[in-house]
């Protein structure tokens, strides 16, 4: 029969191996959690390394985007005014030739010619030698008209030919000088083109800010 003392004992080591067996288990416990906390920490420190970098990728992205959006709206504003421009050009150019077109007539060439050539008669006399060339209709007019009075006007060197180019006006060459000058409608039009388109181009930007003006009144006008 076992001594009380061996009981005791026996009991001891139970005990001990009981509260060793917990000690471990909780050891183990503890460490299970932390390294779940460690990773669950790394997780989260990757999630939010990947985030902002996904945000920051966006960002450039939307700028980038948002700078390409910039340069083609201003390649197309460019576009849009040289376009506008040329079309204004156009009908410039056309409103110039219409009117002069009006405006050269048969007359008014035959008196050109008259203060062209008194001009250069006054300078250098009377016998100089000027060769004219005319369309085919304004010839034909020019050939009476100097027929029947402009012959005492115009120097006795005057030469009158046919240019089939031309459409209005004359183009003059001093034969013994070798000098021309070229009064064709489209010399013409090039010429008061070029004189007048400076100041085209300073109406435009301040007919574009009057009509910018009238519609925002007309739009604060509108009823709600």
């Amino acid at each position: 029969m076992a001594s009380t003392a061996d009981t005791t004992n026996f009991q001891a080591l139970i005990d001990r191996l009981q509260r060793e067996a917990v000690e471990e288990g909780e050891r183990r416990a503890q460490a299970i959690v932390e390294e779940a906390e460690q990773r669950a920490t790394s997780l989260v420190r990757d999630a939010e390394a990947q985030a902002t970098a996904l945000r920051e990728q966006a960002e450039r992205d939307a700028e980038a985007m948002l700078q390409r959006g910039v340069r083609a709206l201003e390649q197309a504003a460019r576009d849009l005014l040289i376009a506008l421009r040329q079309a204004i050009d156009e009908v410039f150019d056309g409103l110039i030739r219409e009117s002069l077109d009006d405006a050269l007539t048969s007359d008014v060439i035959a008196d050109m010619l008259v203060r062209m050539s008194e001009a250069y008669a006054a300078r250098g006399g009377r016998e100089r030698r000027m060769s004219v060339l005319l369309s085919e209709d304004d010839l034909e007019v020019l050939a009476r008209l100097y027929t029947k009075r402009l012959h005492d006007r115009l120097p006795q060197g005057i030469e009158l030919h046919l240019d089939s180019d031309l459409r209005k006006g004359f183009r003059v060459a001093l034969t013994d000088e070798g000098v021309e000058h070229d009064l064709s409608l489209e010399s013409i039009a090039e010429a008061l083109g070029e004189h007048l388109r400076p100041q085209l181009a300073e109406l435009l930007p301040r007919a574009a800010a009057l009509s910018l003006g009238h519609r925002s009144l007309d739009e604060q006008d509108q009823p709600g």
